[in-house]
């Protein structure tokens, strides 16, 4: 990661990427407290908005940052250094890395779309599930990419990869870059594993008395 953002950005999204898609993970929880299965559902879909801004609130204020967004759209991104940030949940276990997710394959719209534009030569592989047929997400995907390419020299796209349940929290965190092998498949050229941040000690209640 350093060779990428440097060593001071990079220390910086050490702490701040986790950070961002664990407070993600919190609201999204604390807004539906009683519906487990429809958060996990949440934290799997792709148009899920809230990674997309927490990562812009906790990372858009870095040195030569600067956020990419379109009016009315769930998307908006930060470009750090050349690299454009997207956030992808990969998994819903502490038990599984990034590393052993296969990468593409629960991809949305935007992530795939980056990737066709500004990363390495791909091809579709047969496992790749495909994409619902959704003209408001193929319109507001379009619109950013054409804001990214825009930026000069174009920038990489780097995966802020994540695991999340809905009682648990956020269970791991990753920033990863992508390669194309011989074949035309995708795999990870790099990838960073991140600390979780610490716990939230709630704060002790002052105790009323009559």
């Amino acid at each position: 990661m350093v060779e990428q953002f440097g060593d001071k950005i990079a220390g910086e999204l050490w702490t701040r990427v986790p950070e961002a898609l664990s407070t993600a993970i919190d609201r999204e929880v604390n807004a539906h407290p009683a519906t487990t299965t429809t958060t996990e559902r949440v934290l799997a879909n792709p148009r899920w908005p809230l990674p997309y801004e927490e990562l812009v609130l906790f990372l858009g204020t870095l040195p030569g940052a600067e956020v990419i967004s379109v009016p009315k759209s769930v998307y908006q991104l930060v470009v750090i250094n050349g690299h454009v940030v997207v956030p992808w949940c990969y998994g819903q276990s502490a038990r599984m890395s990034m590393r052993d997710a296969e990468v593409g394959r629960s991809f949305g719209r935007l992530a795939r779309e980056l990737l066709r534009r500004f990363g390495p030569p791909w091809r579709r592989s047969q496992g790749e599930a495909p994409l619902p047929l959704d003209a408001v997400d193929e319109r507001e995907v379009a619109k950013i990419c054409a804001a990214i390419a825009m930026i000069e020299p174009t920038p990489e796209v780097v995966i802020a990869g994540f695991a999340g349940a809905a009682n648990l929290g956020l269970l791991r965190a990753c920033l990863g870059e992508i390669q194309s092998t011989a074949n035309g498949a995708l795999s990870w050229s790099h990838l960073d594993d991140l600390p979780l941040p610490p716990p939230v000690i709630p704060r002790p209640r002052r105790m009323r008395f009559p």
